[in-house]
């Protein structure tokens, strides 16, 4: 029997004997096995079988980028062309997957495959130019648009994390270590937003620049260290690697025994190892957003002080009303003439 179990065994059996009535207590895998099951269907599942024959999790990844660049665009003061705004948005959404594609040896996918063509360019015509991303972000309320955000990024994240083993394995890298898995784990979700804020793709105009990765502290650099984090987690649930055994070992002792997996290769099945490193890395996300909303908010509040101070400015009119300066025929300046102001009459 697992740790987790002992522990919900316990809490059970006490509060049974407090409350004179029979609670259930929600199984805490049930999450892992519906994600795991939504982020298998995202990933086999056409969109449609025979019109679009395209996997669901491509358009999920196109259109959740529409919506991040959407916000990085909204403070361009002028209008830039389709063509170098799409440029911009084909970079944040390959950026990651062309730099883990050459470092490793091989194409990347856009480069021999038409299918990234077909989609990411066509969800950006229906999304950007219309207006459709930038009205979602601006209407939508920031909390659930928080939220939604940084699970759809778990979910995306950690597929993409999941990959590398394979991508691994087919390459040529001989010697690959914890340490590389780290590196590519990082490149391959913060590659597109540092090309895209090095060179100012988001600007009405090029220029070179200091990414936001480089600008932030804990929070700020959530996204790297983030995925290496999330990278070595999945290590260590599917037992890809010795050198992260003490964490298998970890794992499995606190894992509960349904999520398990059957096979003494891994502590749980590679799919919800997926799924267990999409909830690890929604909820970093989800809570550095909040984070920020609640920062955000606090610093927009004024500060009220007890007492409030009034100035009132009177101004008072001048008693001597002075005619314009009139010009002599000698060329010489008169003085001007001052003349009482016209008393008012009093009345009675």
């Amino acid at each position: 029997m697992s740790l987790f179990e002992q522990l919900t065994e316990l809490v059970t059996a006490q509060t049974s004997r407090l409350a004179p009535i029979t609670l259930t207590v929600p199984n805490p895998t049930t999450p892992i096995f519906q994600l795991s099951k939504l982020i298998d269907h995202l990933t086999t599942t056409p969109i449609h079988p025979v019109y679009l024959p395209y996997l669901r999790f491509g358009a999920l990844h196109a259109v959740r980028v529409t919506t991040v660049w959407a916000g990085l665009t909204k403070s361009r003061k002028g209008r830039v062309g389709v063509l170098q705004d799409l440029f911009g948005y084909l970079v944040m959404a390959w950026g990651g997957s062309t730099v883990v594609s050459l470092l490793l040896g091989q194409p990347p996918t856009w480069l021999v495959s038409p299918t990234p063509w077909l989609i990411y360019p066509t969800i950006y015509l229906l999304l950007i130019p219309t207006g459709l991303s930038r009205f979602f972000v601006s209407t939508c309320p920031a909390i659930i648009f928080t939220l939604l955000g940084a699970y759809a990024d778990g979910v995306n994240r950690s597929t993409t994390i999941s990959a590398l083993p394979s991508l691994v394995g087919g390459s040529q890298i001989a010697n690959a270590n914890l340490w590389t898995y780290s590196l590519l784990s990082a490149l391959a979700v913060v590659s597109g937003g540092l090309m895209v804020g090095l060179f100012g793709l988001a600007e009405d105009i090029w220029k070179i620049g200091v990414p936001g990765l480089f600008k932030g502290g804990v929070l700020g650099t959530l996204d790297a260290w983030g995925s290496v984090l999330v990278g070595i987690a999945y290590l260590a649930l599917t037992r890809h690697s010795e050198e992260v055994s003490p964490l298998s070992n970890a794992f499995e002792t606190i894992l509960p025994q349904d999520v398990k997996h059957d096979s003494a290769k891994g502590v749980v099945s590679p799919a919800h190892a997926r799924a267990i490193g999409a909830l690890l890395f929604g909820t970093l996300l989800a809570t550095r957003g909040l984070l920020l909303l609640w920062k955000g908010r606090k610093t927009n509040v004024p500060e009220m002080t007890n007492k409030t101070e009034l100035v009132v400015f009177e101004e008072k009119e001048s008693e001597v009303v002075k005619t314009p300066v009139q010009v002599r025929p000698d060329g010489k300046k008169a003085t001007p003439r001052k003349s009482p102001r016209p008393s008012k009459p009093r009345t009675k």
